[in-house]
């Protein structure tokens, strides 16, 4: 099966082919999230289609005008529960782990990463800082806990999220439960603990985990299986000489061996 399929993504013909076919299952699953939308604009339009009296034209128009902008708000949440429903049952069988280019499970994440990309770029911006996108999210698999305020759109592979009571999430920050390297996909866990603030534009990677009250800083990139302790605070530096970085880096490990090392005697 693995064979099969690494064959079909990369020859340019049934590559295209398989393209054609998943993008009209995406077309399918966003039209039927419509369907709300849709009946209440037919709705309101034969309604409005059967008034013979004409002395209030003006105000039925601006009522099918307001029922149109109420259908926009309804298509938001019809689209983040079906969809969220749609993305769980795809990623259903997909574990942390490494999965070669071809395989069964990355060809299954290829489908669902497509589909979760149009939420992303059609419907989540919409909904960043409102209660509907937790319910997506947890629809989407992820778990979520009370208190929470989730500012980005940019959150990727829920159904392997955690998130702690508390938690505040800033604007445009990422969270991305995978990660390309060479020819695997790496999936992997992310848990973000109590009463953490990630800040904007912060980066977090698979095997992520954040104790208590940890704070993420503006625009850090959290590299893969990096764990922040209970009030453990990571930034990014300032642009700086490369090797000054990696001198910086050896210190710092290892302090953090010393530290363990006596944390071990004292036990």
């Amino acid at each position: 099966m693995g064979k099969f399929i690494d064959k079909l993504l990369r020859n340019p013909f049934t590559f295209e082919i398989t393209s054609i076919f998943v993008y009209i299952f995406y077309c399918l699953v966003f039209a039927v999230a419509a369907i709300p939308s849709a009946l209440l604009i037919r709705w309101a339009y034969l309604f409005i289609n059967n008034i013979e009296n004409q002395d209030y034209e003006i105000l039925l128009f601006l009522a099918f005008v307001a029922v149109c902008a109420v259908s926009c708000y309804i298509f938001l949440i019809a689209t983040a529960i079906f969809v969220g429903f749609v993305e769980r049952l795809l990623t259903i069988g997909l574990k942390p782990g490494a999965y070669p280019v071809g395989s069964p499970e990355f060809f299954k994440w290829l489908v669902y990463s497509g589909l979760h990309l149009w939420m992303v770029n059609l419907v989540l911006g919409y909904l960043r800082g409102n209660n509907w996108i937790k319910i997506y999210l947890r629809i989407s698999g992820a778990k979520i806990g009370k208190g929470v305020f989730i500012n980005t759109k940019d959150i990727y592979d829920a159904y392997m999220l955690e998130i702690g009571n508390d938690v505040i999430i800033g604007g445009e920050a990422n969270i991305n439960c995978h990660l390309h390297e060479g020819i695997n996909l790496h999936l992997g866990k992310i848990k973000i603990g109590d009463g953490t603030v990630i800040a904007g534009r912060a980066y977090l990677t698979p095997g992520t985990r954040t104790g208590k009250n940890s704070k993420i800083g503006i625009q850090t990139y959290v590299r893969r299986n990096t764990e922040a302790g209970d009030g453990e605070s990571l930034i990014s530096m300032p642009a700086m000489n490369i090797r000054a970085v990696m001198k910086l880096m050896k210190l710092m490990q290892a302090n953090q061996k010393e530290d363990k090392k006596e944390e071990d005697e004292n036990k």
